[in-house]
């Protein structure tokens, strides 16, 4: 039979910290190595379950209902821990409030917070969201920029036949291309500034999933930004 001794002091460490959180409101303070106990925990059960599939189908079986015991627990747990981190990440952060957290969950609530405020600036119009958008092209990555330079009459919607577009017809052929670009999906792999594109404007932070335009994403990939996604392979 399994030997479940050294695993108990876990998964009694686990279901008190579950009973203390939905005790009261506060963030309760827990041993900074809490989450890496329950990662190794659930390393060495699922290593066992392995081993025991094709030796000891009882061993298996108790391994199973013991492996559910710990994820039901420790999902219980981090449904109540997080919604309070969550909760204090749109006040400002104090010392008492830190003092109680891991280092996992301290990077949590400061990257929770850094969102809350970056959004809650862009809502009431004083943040740089607005200030900072900006048309990415190639000579803005490039820093090809000339600020003197003057308009060209193509720049402001003139056609291939050198017939000015009007004003309405600007839009609508900057939409009607838009709609005819591929989309694709990508991973954001670092906080960008806001950038202006013919569809919407994009706020991209790291490790953002989303679908843009075929040619947005080559950009983006030409400045190590993002890395394509095969809907195929594993996130």
């Amino acid at each position: 039979m399994l030997d479940l001794n050294k695993y108990d002091k876990t998964l009694e460490d686990l279901k008190s910290v579950l009973f203390s959180e939905r005790k009261t409101r506060k963030i309760n303070r827990i041993d900074p190595n809490f989450y890496k106990n329950i990662y190794s925990l659930f390393s060495d059960l699922k290593v066992e379950k392995e081993e025991a599939l094709s030796t000891d189908i009882m061993k298996y079986m108790e391994i199973t209902r013991l492996l559910d015991d710990v994820r039901k627990n420790f999902k219980a747990f981090f449904q109540v821990r997080f919604e309070k981190i969550a909760r204090y990440s749109v006040y400002e952060l104090t010392d008492d409030t830190l003092y109680n957290l891991t280092n996992e969950e301290k990077n949590i609530i400061k990257e929770f917070s850094d969102k809350m405020k970056y959004y809650y600036d862009d809502f009431i119009g004083t943040g740089k969201a607005e200030e900072n958008t900006v048309e990415l092209n190639d000579d803005i990555i490039n820093g090809n920029i000339n600020e003197n330079k003057p308009v060209e009459e193509n720049e402001i919607g003139e056609d291939k036949t050198g017939n000015q577009a009007s004003p309405e017809e600007i839009p609508e052929k900057m939409e009607k291309e838009v709609k005819s670009e591929n989309y694709v999906l990508v991973r954001i792999l670092k906080d960008l500034p806001p950038v202006a594109q013919p569809d919407k404007n994009y706020y991209l932070h790291k490790n953002d999933i989303l679908y843009i335009t075929e040619s947005f994403a080559n950009i983006l990939k030409n400045r190590d930004s993002i890395i394509m996604i095969n809907k195929k392979q594993k996130l």
